[in-house]
Formats: structure tokens, sequence, C-alpha cells
């Protein structure tokens, strides 16, 4: 049986670790040539590695390049990369509202951007190439303190909806959808229930349990959850879907 992603070119941002990693594994797993890029360079993997910092355009112009030299072009692009802020407004300074912004949002736009091109190289008789856009529940419902993170995210939900018309009213052969996970356990997530435990949003004893507990299913999801939404956004399976959220959560936003 073949696989759901075979010979397919996929490129995969904030791919060192957490959900971006699951899903640059779950691409290769099921057939696709990963690139896994991150901002800090990784000597420990095989395959295609590239350092990227999203909010760089000419990061962005260096990888398209390279992509380029090797492939000639792109079927899948994964932009995952994205930075959590855990601050009440009042301390919340313009310099880091930016820097959120820098990476969760115009990261989307400048990775999207600089491979329109590539992703439209495929044939029209072909299946059309795949953008999935990493978002979070926290672009379709509000959380305390976090207020830069969720207009991002909310931001991410958006762009990825209007890039979904704009390029099927061009003709371009390009699907755009987002995937807003629920808390999935990551070294991002932890740094954020630390946050959310020192404002009193969650218990002391057992904060995981507390972080379980917001979901109907009352438990944390895996990356492997996200990942596999992303497989199949990213295949044949899902030529007929764009412009949507895909939402894994656990159940959070059904309340």
């Amino acid at each position: 049986m073949a696989r759901r992603l075979e010979g397919r070119i996929a490129f995969v941002t904030g791919a060192a670790q957490g959900i971006g990693a699951a899903i640059a594994d779950a691409c290769e797993n099921e057939g696709a040539t990963v690139w896994r890029t991150d901002v800090a360079l990784r000597t420990d993997i095989e395959g295609r590695f590239l350092k990227l910092d999203v909010s760089r355009p000419d990061d962005w112009n260096s990888a398209v390049g390279d992509v380029a030299a090797k492939d000639g072009r792109l079927d899948v692009l994964v932009n995952n990369a994205g930075i959590e802020w855990v601050v009440p407004l009042k301390d919340l300074t313009l310099a880091d509202w930016r820097r959120v912004m820098a990476i969760n949002v115009e990261g989307v736009f400048l990775g999207c951007q600089a491979f329109e091109q590539l992703l439209a190289k495929r044939s029209c008789s072909e299946s059309s190439a795949s953008v999935v856009n990493i978002s979070s529940i926290a672009g379709l419902v509000g959380y305390p303190d976090q207020s830069a993170y969720n207009t991002s995210k909310g931001a991410v939900r958006h762009l990825s909806k209007s890039l979904a018309i704009e390029w099927a009213a061009h003709g371009q052969p390009i699907r755009v959808n987002s995937v807003h996970p629920g808390c999935i356990r990551t070294p991002m997530l932890e740094a954020a229930a630390e946050g959310w435990r020192a404002a009193g949003h969650i218990g002391q004893d057992d904060p995981w349990a507390d972080v379980a507990a917001m979901h109907p299913l009352n438990r944390v999801g895996d990356v492997n959850d996200i990942a596999m939404g992303v497989v199949y956004l990213a295949s044949d399976e899902a030529k007929f879907v764009t412009g949507i959220e895909l939402v894994i959560d656990g159940g959070w936003v059904a309340r």
C-alpha cells in the first residue's frame, strides 16, 4: 500500500522539537522528503536540516534557493514555528508584542509569500500543493494573560482563509488550511503552564491534572495527535479541503 505522502517534498518550520519534530517525522514516515528547519542549528539530525529564523526575509529567500536548487518544487509547507508569551496586558511591552507578531504571524506570511512560486509548480493535472499553518485554540477563543499570543494565532487563522480564497481565485493549485491544537505536552506548553501556575490559573500541587481537566476528554494531547492531522491535510485525502480550521483539542472549544 502506497504511503500517503509518497514522493512529495515537505518543508517544516520549528522542527527541532515538539509538534514540529513530530510533524516532520510523520511526513517522512508517510513517504515525504522533509526539509526540517529551526532557528537553532542541529547537527544530530540526519537528512535535510536548515537554520531558519522565520522572522527574517533573508533566511526565507535562502531557504527557497536551497529547495529550488535541490528539488525544483515544494509540495507541502508547514508553518509551525511559534512562541508563546504569558503575561498580563499591563505588563506586556511593545517589544514583546512585536516579537510575538514577528514570529507567529509575519513568519507565516513570509513563508507563504516566499514559497508561492515553488508550491504553484505542481501541474494542474496533479493534486494541489498543501500549506498547513499551525494556529491554536487560542486563535478561536480567548485565554487570560495571553493577549499577544491569542491575537497572533487569530491572525494565522484568518491569513490561512484569505490565502485559500486568493490562490483559488487566481487558479493557483495550492490548498491552505490551519490546525488548532489544544494543550499538547511540549516544552512550550510546559513553560506556559509555569506562567499559568504562577498567575493562579492552575493549581500548585498537580498542575498537569488541572491542564488535563480543561479538556472534556480529560487529558493533555500528544504531539502525534497534531502530526497526523497535518498528514491528512497534506495528503490527497484532503484534496477538496481548503480554508478550514482543523481543531484538535480534546473538546476544549466545544464547551
